[in-house]
C-alpha cells in the first residue's frame, strides 16, 4: 500500500485543506452506483489461489502497458522510471512533486516528479480513457506501473482478487478487464 498522492486533495496547502473540509462533512447522500458482480464465469481460466494479485494490461500514451498492478489499498497511481523510460515519452511533460510517498520498503521514497497521461482501460467500444497524474518514481519493482484508489474511484471499478478481474460500466454495459495470473505469478516470484 502506498499512501501520498494526489488523493489528499492536490498540491498546495489551500486545496488539501479545502478537502479536509469536505472529508469531516458527513453526508446522508448516496451515490448512485450500478451493481456490479462476480460470478463463477469471471474466474474461469485461473488457478484457484485466491492471494494472486490483480495485474492487468492498459494503454497508456498509445504504448500497451503490461505488468500493472491494481491496488485497492494505494492512494497513489505510479509509474515506474523504467516503463517511463521505454514509452519513450518527452521529459519535458513531467512535472514538479514536491511531496512524499510512503509504503514502498521502510523509507519514505521521494518521487521524481508527475506526469499526466491518457490511459485506456480495455479496447474498442467496450473501453475507457482517463487523463490520470502519474507519479513517477525510481524503484525497482516488477510492475510497470500501480494503479490506486482515485483511478479505481474515477472509473467506477469493482474488482474481485478471487476472480482476478474488474468491472467498470460504460454508457452502455459493465466491461470485464481480467487479470493475467501467470504474469502476476511471475512478477509477485
Amino acid at each position: 500500500m502506498i499512501s501520498g498522492g494526489f488523493a489528499g486533495g492536490g498540491l498546495t496547502k489551500s486545496s488539501s485543506k479545502r478537502h479536509l473540509k469536505e472529508v469531516y462533512q458527513v453526508g446522508t447522500e448516496v451515490p448512485d452506483l450500478p451493481t456490479i458482480s462476480f460470478t463463477k464465469e469471471d474466474g474461469q481460466g485461473n488457478v484457484p489461489r485466491y492471494d494472486d494479485p490483480v495485474v492487468i494490461t492498459m494503454i497508456l500514451a498509445n504504448a500497451h502497458l503490461h505488468r500493472t498492478l491494481v491496488d485497492q489499498g494505494s492512494s497513489a497511481d505510479v509509474l515506474f522510471k523504467p516503463a517511463l523510460d521505454k514509452l519513450g515519452l518527452d521529459k519535458k511533460e513531467l512535472r514538479v512533486y514536491p511531496d512524499t510517498l510512503y509504503g514502498l520498503g521502510d523509507t519514505p521514497i521521494k518521487p521524481l516528479r508527475f506526469i499526466l497521461l491518457h490511459t485506456t482501460f480495455e479496447k474498442g467500444m467496450r473501453s475507457k480513457t482517463l487523463s490520470i497524474k502519474f507519479i513517477v518514481v525510481d524503484v525497482g519493482l516488477a510492475y510497470n506501473a500501480l494503479i490506486g484508489r482515485t483511478t479505481l474511484n474515477l472509473l467506477g471499478v469493482g474488482v474481485s482478487t478471487p476472480h482476478l478481474c474488474m468491472k467498470f460500466l460504460t454508457p452502455d454495459k459493465i466491461v470485464t478487464i481480467r487479470g493475467d495470473q501467470k504474469l502476476a505469478r511471475k512478477c509477485y516470484n
